[in-house]
């Protein structure tokens, strides 16, 4: 009985984690280029579930225009590296904007370029333009950092990557598991209202 109540136990444990991965694909459903995660469950030998791992799904959403040249989104795989307080991030969200200092920005204040000039073009293969003088290039890294081939990718400004996170799908799998989090919280209570009546009995 004991063994019951640390399987239902991890059940729940792993609901709960699931649970918070699917609101957060939900919470990002408007933000450019955000990768839905995908919560993966597994056996415990000894009885019970769990959180074996967490993964991206790095399928390809759709592009949005949006008409603003510093808005990037990248037709290929890849990521924009930018530079956040001397440390490289990456992200496929190429929503840009230029800060006080003239910098190129994202929402966060994370740095693309620094300090172009006025009147700013990215091509398709990411050299950048101001004024129409050369003004430097915008590569796109792999994941391990290692920047991609020109002829992989193609940069689109004045467009945006939707997330890919699927709306309906995530609304299903929050209602599964919420049922399966109030199977295990039953089947809890059953085993411990079973366990109060032995001790009952024995005294």
């Amino acid at each position: 009985m004991i063994q019951g109540l640390s399987t239902a136990l991890s059940a729940l444990n792993a609901a709960n984690k699931r649970q918070n991965v699917t609101a957060n694909n939900l919470a990002n459903v408007n933000t450019g280029g955000f990768k839905a995660k995908i919560t993966h469950l597994a056996e415990i030998s000894r009885g019970g579930v769990k959180v074996a791992g967490v993964q991206t799904d790095t399928s390809k959403s759709y592009f949005i225009n949006t008409g603003n040249p510093l808005d990037l989104a990248i037709n290929g795989d890849g990521y924009f590296r930018l530079n956040s307080d001397n440390k490289e991030i990456f992200t496929r969200n190429g929503h840009f904007k230029k800060d006080a200092d003239g910098n190129v920005v994202d929402s966060n204040g994370n740095i693309l370029l620094e300090n172009p000039r006025e009147n700013l073009s990215v091509s398709e293969n990411g050299d950048v333009f101001s004024n129409g003088n050369y003004a430097g290039k915008i590569n796109i890294y792999d994941e391990y950092g290692e920047a991609i081939p020109d002829n992989n990718y193609e940069i689109m400004s004045g467009y945006l990557e939707a997330s890919n996170v699927d709306i309906a799908k995530e609304i299903v799998d929050q209602i599964v598991n919420l049922r399966y989090f109030q199977a295990n919280s039953e089947t809890i209570r059953t085993k411990d209202e079973m366990l109060g009546n032995i001790v009952n009995l024995k005294t």
